[in-house]
């Protein structure tokens, strides 16, 4: 008899790495950061809310993106640091909507004090943007039980890649491990509901790896690999 799971094509695991790309856009203060998020390229506010999560180094911060740091450090604007901080790109349908919040904020703080505080010399706002470069590691699975020894021992890069990179900049959509598992019908769907729960963004990607290792042990416990 042929399950109906054996046409499902094995999943691919990967590992990556950023690069990134200076893209010359600078602000030296409020209304000239405002003024560079009107129309500066998307990928460089995905960059500035997710990649430092896999920058060399990366420690827990005060402040969850780079926008927010910036405010902080640079301006002395707690006020907006704080403002920027409550950002979650998770809860925007896509970039777009998130640079219109950016704006937002930054058009509200300018209300507020119509004094801009420009940076001193080497602390400008520096935008980047990244490109991704994906390593196959040749590691293939059929069984979304074989997540459950295989997300423990994935790279930092695999989990970044898997869970925040794959999903679609256009429209937020669901990263690839779990649109893969909803191949498999509504077998999984308590598994990925487990997962969407999960915000990657408010967690450094140990604490992530860990987390989502947890839930995949809990859910395939006793089931056999």
């Amino acid at each position: 008899m042929t399950s109906k799971n054996e046409n499902i094509q094995a999943f691919n695991i990967k590992d990556c790495a950023i690069l990134n790309i200076a893209t010359g856009a600078r602000a030296k203060n409020l209304k000239e950061l405002r003024d560079q998020l009107l129309t500066i390229h998307p990928e460089s506010i995905h960059y500035h809310f997710w990649a430092k999560k896999l920058r060399p180094g990366f420690k827990e911060p005060e402040y969850n993106n780079d926008f927010a740091t910036w405010a902080y450090s640079n301006l002395q604007d707690i006020k907006l640091a704080e403002r920027l901080s409550l950002i979650n790109p998770g809860m925007f349908s896509d970039t777009e909507e998130l640079r219109k919040k950016l704006i937002e904020v930054t058009e509200l703080s300018l209300e507020e004090d119509e004094l801009t505080q420009n940076t001193k010399e080497g602390e400008q706002f520096q935008f980047i943007r990244s490109e991704i470069v994906l390593f196959n590691t040749q590691l293939m699975i059929s069984k979304p039980e074989e997540l459950t020894e295989l997300l423990p021992s994935l790279t930092l890069g695999g989990i970044y890649y898997h869970f925040i990179d794959s999903k679609s900049m256009s429209d937020n959509t669901a990263n690839d491990i779990s649109s893969w598992l909803s191949l498999f019908g509504d077998e999984y769907k308590g598994l990925t509901q487990q997962i969407s729960k999960l915000d990657p963004y408010f967690f450094t990607l140990a604490e992530f790896q860990a987390r989502v290792s947890q839930i995949f042990k809990g859910f395939f416990k006793g089931a056999k690999l």
